[in-house]
């Protein structure tokens, strides 16, 4: 292969196994490189250099940049009657939540459990949707994984915060205004709520908002609104996600390979790409008036400049795995946040030995 594309996540094992090459000599090579693609100026540096550098050199470019959305069903919130009703049960105007206890008061309103309609869901099944969707939690309410700035970063393990505690109790509360399977759920199972029209909200990956407005295959085509995370420091945030475009160490044609590479990042495939569903990182595309007139653009531009990254480092296969397991046991009722996430901090300790440190006392365990 001379060209694979994979999570962001995983580069780091990847450079450490030397499976994949630089990229940065292709940059300075004129031979290979288009003078008039600048991506500096012309991708989203931020994202771009989280989803594809690490430890000082940069490996690709940005094959698709994701982040949650929050989606709500904007025709409710339109709605004379429930403005009224809801104005008189919590004394306040019935609008997109900004806080997890607004959030929350919304599930509420709208659980109608005798018609099978539900105010929300969880991504509750043990695996990657739940611990993306999770993610979202601990970083609105201030908390992080590692203390670190960048993917590619170590720190102390700062699983088992307050903030992280909080944020777990909160994601937990959710369940009573969940479908009775929410802890079935993943991606797929929560796509589906929203386009059959089951759950007045809820977080979903940006590149499956265009599947909520193909009328198609969703029966909410038009009715759904998009909005950032809601968060409880008052400071607004992304989850910052994608997937990035590598080139094997063991290709035999990386000048052809990284050609390919800038033809991919070029202005008329990344607005096509953008256009059938995915998101891209190159600034350009935002021009495009039939990009700006899709209802999610917006809520997607805001993520950008507030994107929270999340470990890229070797052994982060091991503590997502670790971090799946964990959190389902607390959603499942089989431990609660506190011990559920100190076994976590020592299971992170565990995989990064002599790299971190706690920086919380572990209380409890499970």
């Amino acid at each position: 292969m001379d060209v694979i594309v994979v999570r962001h996540r995983l580069l780091g094992a990847l450079v450490q196994k030397g499976q994949v090459q630089p990229i940065d000599s292709f940059l300075t090579d004129s031979s290979v490189h288009d003078a008039g693609f600048v991506p500096r100026d012309q991708l989203f540096t931020n994202w771009w250099q989280e989803l594809s550098s690490y430890g000082g050199g940069t490996y690709g470019y940005p094959y698709a940049g994701l982040t949650t959305l929050m989606c709500y069903r904007k025709d409710f919130l339109d709605d004379p009657a429930n403005q009224r009703s809801f104005k008189a049960r919590y004394h306040r105007d019935l609008k997109p939540p900004a806080t997890w206890q607004e959030y929350t008061q919304l599930a509420e309103f709208f659980t109608h459990p005798a018609k099978h309609f539900y105010g929300t869901y969880i991504q509750g099944k043990q695996g990657l949707a739940l611990w993306y969707e999770w993610l979202n939690l601990i970083y609105s309410f201030g908390g992080n994984i590692l203390d670190s700035q960048h993917g590619w970063e170590y720190g102390d393990v700062v699983i088992n915060s307050p903030q992280n505690i909080a944020a777990t109790e909160q994601y937990a509360k959710l369940i009573a205004f969940s479908p009775p399977d929410t802890l079935n759920y993943g991606w797929g199972e929560a796509q589906s709520a929203l386009q059959q029209g089951t759950v007045f909200m809820g977080l979903l990956w940006s590149d499956q908002a265009p599947l909520l407005e193909d009328p198609a295959v969703s029966k909410v085509a038009g009715k759904i609104g998009y909005s950032l995370i809601p968060s409880n420091t008052g400071e607004p945030f992304s989850q910052l996600e994608g997937l990035t475009y590598l080139i094997p160490t063991e290709s035999k044609h990386p000048r052809e390979a990284y050609k390919f590479l800038e033809w991919a990042m070029s202005v008329h495939v990344q607005d096509q790409q953008q256009l059938q569903g995915s998101s891209s990182l190159r600034k350009s595309t935002y021009d495009d008036p039939a990009v700006v007139a899709l209802p999610y653009t917006s809520s997607f531009l805001a993520s950008i400049p507030m994107g929270r990254g999340k470990p890229t480092i070797p052994k982060s296969a091991e503590m997502t795995a670790a971090m799946e397991r964990r959190v389902f046991e607390i959603v499942s009722g089989k431990s609660p946040a506190q011990a559920g996430l100190d076994s976590l901090a020592l299971d992170l300790q565990h995989i990064l030995g002599d790299k971190v440190q706690l920086r919380y006392p572990v209380k409890t365990t499970q």
